[in-house]
């Protein structure tokens, strides 16, 4: 099997803005955040077609996301389904539908994670 894991920077852009977020893949698990505290924590595994699996997203409180929506005074959480196609590292973009709108992502890998 293919392993993706390993550190990526991840670009991303939504109906209202753009942004960017560090993520390790590590053995079947993602986790990341971006310079303005949104957190992400899923699952990954490898499927016919490259890998699926499901990003838990919390955003903190009094801030907008890329998507148009506004986090409110308690923050706000969702999850969102994930496909990565196999060659995903050489493709312009992924496009991602989350429950908030959907999101187009540049996913590129940094550096393998063995070793550290």
């Amino acid at each position: 099997m293919v392993s993706i894991n390993g550190f990526y920077s991840a670009f991303m852009s939504g109906e209202d803005g753009q942004g960017y977020a560090l993520l390790v893949f590590k053995d079947g698990n993602i986790v990341g955040a971006d310079p303005l505290g949104v957190q992400f924590d899923g699952v990954y595994s490898k499927d016919g077609q490259g890998w699926s699996g499901e990003v838990t997203v919390k955003a903190p409180p009094g801030g907008t996301l890329i998507q148009g929506v506004t986090t409110g005074p308690s923050g706000i959480v969702y999850s969102v389904p994930i496909r990565l196609p196999s060659g995903f590292q050489e493709q312009p973009f992924i496009h991602i539908e989350t429950p908030l709108g959907p999101v187009n992502v540049k996913l590129t890998w940094i550096r393998g994670i063995e070793g550290l």
